[in-house]
């Protein structure tokens, strides 16, 4: 797929001069950020040239260059411009940041310290940071550009979604920078209480548009749901920080299946299987529901929201709300959920979208596939 250079970085700022005061100055736009207070002010210079719109009959390059601030609960006000093709449009944007653990930052020679969990050994390292990202939800006021990203510590990152443009419908991916933002995000929401009938595990999230950001396509992002959840469970395991590209690479540049899955983590010196677990929708949950209290995540094949395949880690469960916790590499906090029964409030759910799922047929129980 070709996409054109833009040279606009200058057509860009004074873009972002003209708008930005304009709008400022605009009479019920006090959602502006005003220098007067206390908010920090953050900067997404999303201006690599590969970004990307995708469209029914053509695609087009997209580059974006938003300001504005975060203030003390994470909430983000920006306005700007994206330009598509070189024409610009101008943005205000609100929406929320959030800090996730994305996985650990192991010292050069540290000392291993391991753990017996249930016969599987878990392998930490002496000194190991745990390294974030700041997860970002916008959208505009009108409902016509929605967007969600990651930045991560070094500021690199992107932001990907919908949006209208001329009235048409579009996706949307913009990588880049985000100057200010990381550090400026001050809650850390993923560290789950624990409460009783529930338990959570301290999986790293880790997103497949982590591909995209660094620069290895947009195609192979949409695709590698399986090497993230790969990532995922070995750094949970061996405590060390794959690269994902690495992964789709041993892969043969394809999407991977559980049973590629376990000659990986067979090759990683990952202690898991790849299971078929048959029986009655009760004793596949509680199937679950123990491994889980062993601290073996899982590796399992669901129906998406979108009706395709997908692999994502089961990493916790509630009683009180009968559900699992999930990471979900096709978002970026990671956070979602999976209730247990058919006809819960989400639509989403174990028995229809994992138990009834499994060998890509609704029509019988077929128990559930895993890699643990």
């Amino acid at each position: 797929m070709k996409t054109r250079k833009i040279l606009a970085i200058g057509i860009i700022a004074l873009l972002m001069c003209s708008v930005g005061l304009a709008i400022a100055q605009e009479p019920g736009k006090e959602y502006i950020a005003s220098t007067t207070t206390t908010n920090k002010q953050i900067i997404l210079r999303l201006d690599k040239t590969d970004g990307i719109v995708i469209g029914l009959s053509e695609n087009k390059t997209a580059q974006a260059h938003l300001i504005g601030t975060i203030d003390e609960k994470n909430h983000l006000l920006l306005s700007g411009a994206i330009l598509i093709d070189g024409k610009p449009h101008a943005l205000d944007l609100e929406g929320k940041a959030e800090k996730i653990f994305v996985g650990w930052n192991v010292p050069e020679g540290a000392k291993p310290i391991y753990r017996d969990l249930h016969g599987k050994t878990m392998t930490r390292y002496e000194g190991a940071t745990r390294i974030y990202a700041c997860a970002v939800e916008l959208k505009d006021k009108k409902n016509q550009v929605e967007l969600s990203g990651e930045f991560f510590e070094d500021s690199i990152g992107g932001l990907g979604g919908t949006a209208v443009i001329d009235g048409m419908k579009y996706e949307i991916g913009l990588r880049g920078s985000a100057g200010g933002l990381v550090e400026e995000v001050i809650n850390d929401p993923d560290q789950t209480i624990q409460t009783r009938g529930s338990k959570y595990l301290d999986v790293p999230q880790r997103s497949q548009w982590e591909l995209f950001y660094n620069g290895h396509g947009y195609s192979a992002a949409s695709r590698a749901c399986g090497e993230i959840c790969a990532a995922m469970l070995e750094e949970y395991w061996n405590g060390n920080h794959p690269d994902i590209w690495d992964i789709w690479v041993w892969n043969g540049y394809e999407p991977m299946n559980k049973e590629q899955t376990e000659l990986y983590f067979d090759e990683v010196d990952v202690p898991c299987w790849m299971g078929h677990y048959t029986g009655s929708l009760p004793s596949n949950i509680n199937h679950v529901k123990t491994r889980i209290n062993w601290e073996w995540p899982l590796d399992i094949t669901e129906e998406c929201y979108h009706g395709n395949c997908h692999a994502v880690v089961i990493r916790g469960y509630d009683d009180s709300y009968e559900d699992f916790e999930l990471r979900d590499p096709n978002t970026w906090t990671g956070i979602n959920t999976m209730y247990w029964y058919h006809g819960a409030a989400a639509g989403f759910n174990f028995e229809d979208n994992v138990y009834e799922y499994v060998g890509g047929s609704d029509e019988w129980s077929n128990g559930y596939v895993y890699v643990a």
